[in-house]
């Protein structure tokens, strides 16, 4: 053996150092890829926290089990077509909504309401039925406590039960108050007043939602972009791309709780990328079907005989023969009735507000401000007329002129608890009186 042979022959020695050293590079390896993955999972985290304010596990746990069910896949998606209301909540898929600290379930008619929707008349029972659209829905759980304990004290009332029904859910907009009261009628239920608190849909959504997307206006607010996934041929590819997306988030979502990686900051932050992607599609895909200017039977609904000029005052006229016919509706069944224009910020000089709430719950840029300042005197005229007829109205534009305290929580028209309180007192005065009347009126029958 020569020198150069003798000098790269490998020794048991070197054996050693080399398998020592295939040791420190796995071990190094090892432990710089869990310094990698460490790093990419605390940047992750950061980033879901960015992505999310109040981020939390189990909160992302549960965004991701709602759209793998099918419920949060869209807005709406819990939503299900009502032959005769145009639309309520699938009692199949949504999961009690937490408000004004409890749990709200879906009852089986598919309102938003802890009662059976179905209730009959006892003497030890007064239901009142609250219709309406989204204030209305959150007036009946926020002021109920001012409202029981107002009623409660009327000699007529004393020692009864008040029992609320829902039948007001967010978005609608006369007839479908009208509507609901005539379904659940006819399905058996006996109501001993309904109070019907409404405007802002009525004028605002009847024209930006419906009118200007050729929508008719006694249809349900944006009626076109709801039932674009059953639309005639012609919108065939917005109903594939509809179903595709919605298709696409669940399946992200299904995939993420399945994996065997489901704990991991970086996959849950990689799906919430992708999930707001297919999000923002969606938004985008709704947006240009609601600004399609295309008509159709199918999903528009008649044309509307009334623009221009026209449109304002048949709107408002078709709020005014809504609310006449629930109030004949209540007098056929003796049935207390009263209509309660709702508050808007918008309305001049109807409420004192500071910087703060301003800045959040008041933009010209929105849109509604020229709506309501347009046709709210229009309700109010009519409101008047509808007085004069003999139908119980209360005009609560003005409930909030002297407080200066923060109550709407939004641009568009509604407050918080302390707003619904004070509505509430203000309405409970006017039941008041009107069970005072009806006292009266039934001593005089009986005489």
């Amino acid at each position: 053996m020569n020198s150069s042979s003798a000098s790269t022959a490998i020794t048991p020695s070197t054996k050693v150092r080399l398998k020592l050293s295939l040791k420190k590079r796995l071990v190094f390896g090892t432990v710089l890829a869990g310094i990698v993955v460490l790093a990419c999972e605390l940047i992750s985290w950061a980033g879901l926290h960015l992505a999310d304010k109040v981020f939390s596990m189990p909160r992302l746990r549960f965004k991701q089990q709602q759209i793998a069910e099918g419920v949060g896949v869209s807005d709406g998606a819990s939503e299900s077509f009502h032959p005769y209301l145009g639309w309520v909540h699938n009692p199949e898929l949504v999961r009690p909504e937490e408000y004004s600290g409890g749990d709200i379930p879906v009852n089986w008619l598919g309102f938003k309401d802890d009662s059976e929707s179905v209730c009959h008349r006892a003497d030890d029972t007064f239901i009142v039925g609250i219709a309406g659209g989204s204030v209305a829905w959150g007036f009946s759980w926020e002021a109920q406590n001012v409202l029981r304990e107002k009623l409660s004290a009327h000699p007529a009332l004393k020692g009864r039960r008040i029992q609320f029904i829902r039948m007001a859910l967010p978005g609608y907009k006369q007839p479908q108050q009208l509507m609901a009261y005539n379904f659940l009628l006819t399905l058996g239920a006996e109501f001993d007043l309904i109070v019907n608190m409404d405007g802002y849909n009525e004028t605002v959504l009847a024209i930006r939602d419906n009118a200007q997307s050729n929508t008719a206006i006694s249809y349900p607010r944006g009626w076109h972009s709801r039932v674009v996934s059953v639309s005639d041929p012609r919108s065939s590819a917005d109903a594939a791309r509809l179903l595709y997306l919605r298709g696409k988030r669940q399946q992200m979502a299904r995939s993420i709780l399945a994996s065997r990686f489901r704990w991991s900051a970086t996959c849950n932050l990689v799906w919430n990328i992708r999930d707001e992607f297919a999000s923002g599609e969606l938004t985008d895909l709704g947006i240009s079907v609601s600004k399609s200017k295309r008509h159709s039977f199918t999903t528009h609904g008649p044309t509307n005989r009334f623009s221009g000029p026209e449109l304002e005052p048949e709107v408002t006229a078709m709020w005014k023969r809504c609310s006449r016919q629930m109030h004949n509706l209540c007098k056929a069944n003796g049935t207390l009735y009263l209509h309660v224009l709702q508050p808007n910020q918008y309305v001049p000089n109807s409420k004192p507000m500071g910087t703060a709430e301003r800045l959040v719950c008041y933009s010209e840029e929105e849109g509604s401000a020229v709506f309501v300042r347009s046709m709210f005197p229009r309700l109010q005229e009519l409101g008047r007329a509808l007085e004069a007829e003999g139908v119980e109205f209360s005009d609560q534009t003005m409930v909030f002129a002297t407080v200066e305290q923060p109550l709407y929580v939004d641009c568009w028209c509604h407050f918080n608890a302390e707003g619904h309180r004070l509505l509430g007192a203000a309405i409970a005065d006017r039941l008041l009186t009107m069970l005072d009347k009806a006292t009266v009126e039934r001593a005089i029958n009986r005489n």
